[in-house]
């Protein structure tokens, strides 16, 4: 896969999320051999029984189902697969080879998220922690790595830490962090460890801010009532959404952010051009609003 997948928990104990969003009925619980060509994407399932699977997305069928205690998600990124546990704090990396049960003791001894750890955003090898202190933690899972991202560094004991209330990032290792007390979006680039940019923005009333990007240009959403600030934009603009918006991930090769909502589909131009919608129209409910991405 191109892009690295968060899946989180399902509501009900029977249902399975997949990194290509679909789901499928357990068929049963042996392992079985693994096509040489890996087709593969992992899974967890919630419920009274807590499980992990590898799926193969040829046959549409599992090939290998294991336990796990408390999942929070299943990672598929460039590197491998991972899971992460005990609500987001633990980090372990799967053995595709030979994948085991994953009890309490086994995941206590799994590498630990930064702590206080209640968002994760992975692409590629890239992995953004956002913690409920407002800090940010970047590095790569491949080396379980989380280093405070410190955009502005003072030697002043009581200076304040960076706090940000939305981020997202690329498989470049671009991260786009939006701060409601900086007044402004950072974009970082992981690699160099070094900020791009750092533009000002005015966004009185945002209720629940998120954040994605087309190519270099990124686009903050407020996911309650789809107004959209767009980098280089004089004022916000309206997407014409209705209730809760899910937003697409970061595309580096992208021109336009999506947003989905319970009547469909927007279109949001990164240069700043009135949305457009894709699906649906903005006064008919058609269901439950999903990821754009999957």
């Amino acid at each position: 896969m191109r892009r690295g997948t968060l899946i989180g928990l399902v509501g009900s104990g029977a249902a399975i999320a997949l990194v290509v969003g679909a789901s499928i009925v357990w068929p049963g619980l042996d392992a079985q051999e693994t096509p040489k060509v890996d087709t593969s994407v992992w899974a967890i399932q919630s419920g009274d029984t807590r499980r992990y699977a590898r799926v193969n997305t040829t046959i549409g069928e599992l090939d290998t189902v294991r336990s796990v205690s408390n999942p929070s998600a299943v990672v598929q990124g460039e590197g491998g697969a991972y899971l992460f546990s005990d609500s987001w704090s633990k980090l372990t990396p799967i053995d595709e080879a030979m994948p085991v049960d994953l009890d309490e003791e086994a995941l206590r001894a799994s590498p630990s998220t930064p702590a206080g750890t209640t968002e994760v955003v992975v692409a590629g090898d890239f992995v953004a922690y956002l913690t409920d202190a407002g800090t940010v933690h970047v590095g790569r899972l491949s080396d379980q790595s989380a280093t405070q991202l410190d955009p502005f560094p003072s030697d002043e004991d009581d200076a304040p830490q960076y706090t940000a209330d939305a981020l997202a990032i690329d498989d470049r290792g671009i991260l786009f962090v939006y701060s409601q007390d900086d007044a402004a979006v950072l974009t970082y680039d992981i690699l160099d460890g070094a900020v791009q940019a750092r533009d000002e923005i005015s966004a009185d009333g945002l209720g629940s801010p998120t954040i994605s990007a087309a190519g270099d240009a990124w686009v903050l959403i407020d996911a309650e009532d789809g107004e959209v600030w767009v980098e280089g934009a004089n004022a916000p603009i309206t997407a014409e959404t209705t209730g809760a918006v899910v937003v697409s991930e970061p595309d580096p090769d992208g021109e336009a952010v999506y947003l989905a909502d319970e009547t469909g589909l927007v279109r949001v131009p990164g240069d700043g051009s009135s949305p457009r919608r894709l699906v649906g129209v903005e006064t008919t409910a058609i269901g439950t609003p999903a990821d754009p991405d999957r």
